[in-house]
């Protein structure tokens, strides 16, 4: 049975005049919620977490902290990429690389693998202190590709685009 268009207008308007604002709001406040935040999945092992809400333009991260970033499109083979990893080491703070085990402070924070998953050969990163508005950066896993290897590096704070906020 098909409707005909003025019933189909009638109801229309109706039911604008009863629900409109409902829809309004709704688009309102979906619109500015993700002005501020959008959701991000983690798909490796990385890390331990899967579902992520970053808080876009979030510029006050500490260590500890688990930001979303662009690592240097070299670094990840020309790529544009999203990464989520833990801020583990920050401006100002020496990083060592003693036999693939890799220190900050003094305090280890990451194992440096010889070969990636494919064969390839890793070479872990420089020793050195941090420079200003540049972090550490690493996942979890033994497996993760951050900072502890030399072609990912240290990632520039200008590359962040917002603190991650671990959902499950």
């Amino acid at each position: 049975m098909k409707t005909h268009p003025r019933v189909f207008a009638r109801r229309l308007r109706t039911h604008i005049a009863k629900c409109g604002w409902i829809w309004l709001l709704s688009f309102l406040l979906i619109s500015l919620f993700t002005h501020f935040y959008h959701p991000a999945v983690n798909r490796t092992e990385s890390l331990p977490f899967t579902l992520f809400l970053i808080e876009r333009g979030e510029r006050n991260l500490s260590v500890g902290d688990y930001a979303a970033f662009n690592p240097k499109p070299d670094s990840v083979d020309g790529f544009e990429l999203t990464f989520v990893k833990e801020i583990a080491c920050g401006p100002g703070q020496r990083i060592e690389a003693i036999n693939r085990e890799i220190f900050c402070d003094g305090k280890k924070i990451a194992l440096a693998k010889t070969h990636s998953k494919r064969g390839e050969p890793l070479d872990v990163i420089a020793s050195g202190v941090i420079p200003p508005h540049h972090y550490f950066m690493r996942g979890t896993h033994p497996d993760s590709y951050d900072s502890r290897y030399a072609k990912f590096g240290l990632i520039d704070r200008c590359r962040f685009s917002g603190k991650a906020h671990p959902l499950f």
